[in-house]
C-alpha cells in the first residue's frame, strides 16, 4: 500500500522504497480498474482523447539501462488490437494539491544518466590531470608507500579510473588499501581533488564540446519516457494526477560551472528547462569510478 499521507515514512532516506510501493499501487490500479486506476485512466483519456489506456505492468530491465518507471499499454480509440506498450516516468508528491496548468513533471528533476568518464572529454581531461599530478609524478607512491609498479595512463584509466567498481590494477588496489590504513576505513583522496579541479581548463571550446556530448546522452534517456505521470497526494485515497507527453531537449544553450569539492554543472536548455551534472568519483576519490551524473 502507498503511504503518501504518512509523514513518518515519507522521508528523503526512504524515498526510493516509497516510490516502488507507489508505482506498484498505480500499476495494480490500472490493471484491476480499481478506484485509483479508473481516476488515472480518465486523466489519460482527458489528456489524450484519441488514445485508450488499456493496461499497466512493471518495467523490464535494470534501473541503469531502463530510464522509466513502469509500462502502460495504449491503443487508438475504437480499435480492438492488443495495443502497444510504452514507458512511463512517475513523479509523486505527498502534498494534496491540484496540478497547475503550467506545471511539468520534469521541473522536479530528471534522473538522466550516471555515465562513466570515458563518455566525456572533460572527464578524460580531469583523469589525465589526476594521473600526471599524483600517479606519474610518484607523489602517491611515496606518500602511501606503494610497492606495486606504476601503471601506464592507459592501464590505469581502463582498470581503475573508469571502472564502475573497485580498482583493478595492483597499484590501485594497494593505493586504496594503504590510504585507508593511514586515514581511516572509509577515507579516500578527498583533499587531493582541489589541485586537479583548480588546474582543469573550462574554456568555451571545452564547454561547447560538452554540450555536444551531453545532449544525445540526455535525450537517449528521455526518449524512453513516452509519457509522464504526476501524482499529488495519496494514491490509496485522495490525489490529483496529470499526464504529459514525451519531452526531449532540442538544444543546450549554456553550461554554468561551479568548482567546489567536485565540479558541478547547470545545463540551461532551450525553452527554459534546466538540469544538473556533477563530475565526481563514485568509489572513493582517486580510487575508481570517475563519472558524470546527469539529473
Amino acid at each position: 500500500m502507498s503511504s503518501f499521507s504518512d509523514p513518518n515514512k515519507r522521508t528523503k532516506d526512504n524515498a526510493a522504497s516509497n516510490e516502488v510501493v507507489d508505482i506498484q499501487a498505480i500499476i495494480t490500479g490500472i490493471h484491476t480498474k480499481n478506484t485509483c486506476g479508473l481516476k488515472i485512466i480518465k486523466a489519460f483519456s482527458d489528456k489524450f482523447p484519441d488514445l485508450e489506456l488499456v493496461d499497466a505492468r512493471a518495467r523490464n530491465g535494470t534501473s541503469r539501462g531502463t530510464h522509466y518507471d513502469f509500462e502502460i499499454c495504449v491503443r487508438i480509440v475504437g480499435l480492438t488490437d492488443e495495443g502497444v506498450w510504452k514507458g512511463v516516468e512517475h513523479k509523486g508528491s505527498k502534498k494534496f494539491k491540484p496540478v497547475a496548468d503550467d506545471d511539468t513533471p520534469w521541473k522536479a528533476g530528471v534522473q538522466f544518466h550516471n555515465g562513466g568518464c570515458e563518455k566525456y572529454s572533460i572527464a578524460k581531461e580531469y583523469a589525465k590531470l589526476w594521473y600526471s599530478t599524483y600517479i606519474q609524478s610518484g607523489v602517491l607512491k611515496e606518500q602511501f608507500d606503494i610497492h606495486a609498479e606504476t601503471p601506464s595512463f592507459e592501464e590505469w584509466f581502463a582498470k581503475d579510473c573508469k571502472t564502475q567498481a573497485d580498482p583493478k590494477t595492483p597499484f590501485g588496489l594497494e593505493l586504496k588499501r594503504n590510504v585507508r590504513a593511514q586515514r581511516g576505513a572509509s577515507s579516500s583522496l578527498l583533499k587531493e581533488r582541489a589541485a586537479v579541479i583548480a588546474a582543469l581548463e573550462l574554456s568555451n571550446d571545452v564547454l561547447e564540446t560538452m554540450k555536444a556530448e551531453v545532449l544525445p546522452i540526455a535525450n537517449e534517456a528521455l526518449e524512453q519516457k513516452d509519457y509522464w505521470l504526476t501524482i499529488h497526494g495519496d494514491v490509496d485515497s485522495d490525489f490529483h494526477c496529470a499526464w504529459y507527453p514525451k519531452f526531449t531537449i532540442s538544444e543546450i544553450e549554456e553550461i554554468r560551472v561551479t568548482k567546489k569539492k567536485d565540479i558541478k554543472f547547470v545545463f540551461h536548455c532551450k525553452g527554459g528547462f534546466l538540469f544538473n551534472g556533477i563530475l565526481r568519483w563514485g568509489k572513493g576519490a582517486g580510487f575508481s569510478c570517475l563519472r558524470i551524473d546527469l539529473k
